[in-house]
């Protein structure tokens, strides 16, 4: 009786040469083929009676060889036997459907293939369900389940816009909401900045309703205040709410408020809010504690009394400056500027100021060519921020304070300016865009 002949096609080569050693194998005449051009030609020369293909094969999809097999009339009765590492349900029904034999899902041992040609050549041989194993998967205790960051210690953005709020299709993916930013550690709470963020921010705190709240300004610009008549726990009677201001050129911090709040502009006065108010002086450079929260400032380079913040908490410090036009007037190439450069001078306090910082939280408002427009308005270029980072030995930059004007399609492009910038100074440091609802474990 003359030997049936059987082809492997498996680009490893471990499965032909195990069959060929087996017992029982010397019934049969093997041959080995380690990719799909190879497989066809074999077919041609070796004229198997019995197949056995890998469907991941090489140069060729196992399925496109089992379609034309099936399509040639010279071919079309050689049996196949289909084997798969990674087997699906899709895999199995098109093996079975363009008229396979069987699916053999990996891995398997020579014995058992051994057994199927032996069905296959007395004509018992025929396809089993579909079981959808996977011996690398099936037990639950091996699954590896990442430790995840607290989430009582963290801060979020809800606000990332400077000067006005916006809205519309095009600002979907970076948000609308000005300047606000949440800073937790368990019971512990500060909130940086009232801008239109902090409505959305009030309405979800207030359902626990809080009895202190500690709320950080960084100056008294509109883009920074606004929200601050809808922070609904200003409302709230049992609710104490402590407000820590710069000390300004002209007004004190509650006079500011007050006018704000003028039935003028709004139809609730300063007088009418029913949670405790309790208005604080920041003095720069004078460090002050809340709760677990070591906050440091510094001035920052922008129209008024404005602060630069520095936070110490659960051993990460981290800064905050939405508002700092650092390198005013520059518009050369921030490698063009070393450490001695004497335009460097007015800005070695802050460079000193966030040197220790893990991350910086640092705005950037305009690109190189907007800012030649833009000298005096007390915001960065990207470029010019760049030599920040170099000279603060940045190595985190997340960048926030997003003009009204650049759309979602704008600040992509934007991002990857800041990634060419940071590669042409050649500098150690990962960059992303600030957008209202990020949150970053700390």
């Amino acid at each position: 009786m003359e030997k049936k002949r059987i082809l492997i096609a498996d680009a490893n080569r471990s499965l032909f040469t195990a069959l060929k050693s087996k017992k029982g194998s010397n019934q049969y005449i093997f041959d080995y083929s380690p990719n799909g051009n190879d497989c066809l030609k074999k077919i041609d020369t070796f004229h198997p009676d019995l197949v056995v293909i890998d469907l991941m094969l090489p140069n060729i999809h196992g399925i496109e060889i089992l379609r034309k097999l099936k399509t040639d009339p010279r071919t079309k009765q050689i049996g196949v036997i289909m084997t798969c590492a990674n087997a699906m349900v899709q895999n199995y029904h098109t093996t079975i459907k363009r008229q396979g034999d069987y699916f053999l899902e990996k891995p398997f041992d020579s014995k058992t293939l051994l057994s199927l040609f032996k069905l296959y050549f007395s004509g018992r041989l025929y396809p089993e369900p579909f079981t959808g194993r996977d011996s690398y998967a099936s037990e639950v205790k091996h699954c590896y389940l990442p430790k995840l960051h607290s989430t009582s210690t963290y801060l979020k953005f809800w606000g990332t816009r400077g000067s006005n709020p916006v809205s519309g299709s095009e600002y979907v993916r970076f948000g609308g909401n000005t300047c606000c930013l949440e800073v937790r550690h368990g019971h512990d709470m500060l909130i940086i900045d009232a801008g239109t963020g902090i409505r959305p921010l009030g309405n979800l705190i207030q359902e626990s309703k809080p009895k202190n709240i500690h709320l950080l300004f960084s100056h008294t610009h509109w883009d920074h205040l606004a929200g601050f008549p809808f922070f609904l726990p200003i409302y709230d009677p049992d609710c104490h709410i402590h407000i820590y201001t710069p000390i300004g050129f002209e007004k004190t911090a509650r006079e500011i408020f007050t006018e704000m709040l003028a039935y003028a502009y709004f139809p609730v006065r300063l007088d009418d809010i029913q949670a405790s108010l309790y208005f604080r002086d920041i003095r720069e450079g004078e460090p002050f504690e809340v709760g677990h929260f070591i906050v440091n400032t510094q001035y920052a380079f922008h129209p008024g009394a404005t602060l630069c913040f520095k936070i110490r908490c659960n051993k990460k410090t981290f800064g905050y400056v939405t508002d700092n036009e650092f390198l005013m007037g520059y518009h050369g190439n921030p490698n063009a500027i070393s450490k001695a450069n004497p335009r460097l001078t007015p800005y070695l306090s802050q460079l000193k100021f966030f040197k220790d910082c893990d991350f910086l939280i640092h705005e950037a408002q305009y690109t190189p060519e907007e800012y030649q427009y833009k000298v005096g308005w007390g915001h960065s270029s990207v470029s010019n921020a760049a030599v920040m980072l170099k000279y603060a030995d940045i190595k985190e930059w997340i960048i926030t304070h997003h003009d009204p004007k650049h759309t979602d399609l704008d600040l992509l492009k934007k991002i990857q300016m800041q990634y060419d910038i940071i590669d042409d100074c050649k500098l150690d440091c990962r960059a992303r865009m600030a957008f209202d609802g990020l949150t970053i474990p700390i």
